[in-house]
């Protein structure tokens, strides 16, 4: 079993929808600064989610909530559908550390029956050198060795004079089948635009990540275990705050998800 998916499983202890209780546990394979990284536990409450939810219902969008950092070890997951229609339910979940009486993420979350419609696409897949042509970013955090990043514009730690606007390859490592779970984990590649504009490590957090599920299974199987290409910037950072928004592209042009944060720093300018 993949990696991934052992640090993503869970166990259902309890309920039956529309309340449902799991059981999983914090790993130190996705250890990040704080906690662990969040796009891990983004997708642990994803998973919660569809399993709660069912096997017709897709993943439509995802928010979550980083209130604090899990530690490492046991979790319970408590997941909830608030309302349910013939073809789409709105749930929320909450993930909390054994032994703490308050959630360290909570999560929204879309499904649907989705169906056929008019579909289109704006814009279109940038420009960038395949990934096997660019070299792998080595992070200190743990969970970059997991989730395999290959910059082909403004590398981590880069200047950008202002800019923030990155590109990169991305996938599991080892590679494994992509699917909405993992893409909603892949979400929260990009390192934090701060270190972009300084070009310094800096303390920062992410406060709330949503994510926006285009995909569907016939582009999951087109992927594969193909690298996807993520686009990002920040529009603005100050008073403590700044934006980060990102499209993931396929290798041959598919917008597969869009992705939005706001997020937490400290930086000053006499740092």
């Amino acid at each position: 079993m993949h990696l991934f998916d052992q640090t993503t499983a869970l166990k259902r202890t309890s309920g039956e929808a529309p309340e449902v209780r799991f059981e999983g546990r914090a790993s130190e394979h996705f250890k990040n600064m704080i906690g662990p990284y969040g796009g891990w536990s983004a997708a642990i409450l994803a998973k919660g989610l569809i399993e709660a939810a069912g096997p017709e219902m897709e993943l439509v969008s995802i928010t979550t909530d980083f209130l604090a950092g899990a530690r490492e070890g046991p979790i319970a997951l408590d997941v909830v559908c608030d309302r349910g229609g013939k073809n789409t339910q709105f749930w929320n979940a909450s993930l909390t550390a054994q032994g703490d009486k308050n959630p360290s993420n909570r999560a929204m979350g879309i499904l649907s029956r989705r169906r056929e419609t008019v579909a289109w696409t704006e814009g279109q897949r940038p420009d960038a050198p395949a990934p096997e042509d660019c070299d792998r970013a080595n992070l200190p955090m743990a969970w970059s060795r997991t989730v395999e990043m290959r910059p082909t514009r403004s590398p981590p730690f880069a200047k950008g004079d202002g800019r923030t606007d990155s590109l990169a390859w991305i996938r599991l490592d080892p590679a494994r089948p992509l699917d909405a779970v993992a893409l909603v984990a892949l979400a929260d590649t990009p390192t934090p635009r701060l270190f972009h504009v300084t070009g310094e490590f800096g303390m920062v957090a992410t406060v709330s990540m949503t994510v926006y599920l285009h995909a569907g299974p016939e582009d999951y199987a087109a992927v594969g275990t193909d690298y996807m290409l993520i686009e990002t910037h920040a529009a603005r950072g100050g008073r403590g705050f700044y934006d980060q928004h990102a499209r993931i592209w396929s290798r041959d042009g598919r917008l597969l998800a869009t992705t939005q944060q706001i997020v937490w720093y400290k930086t000053t300018n006499e740092e």
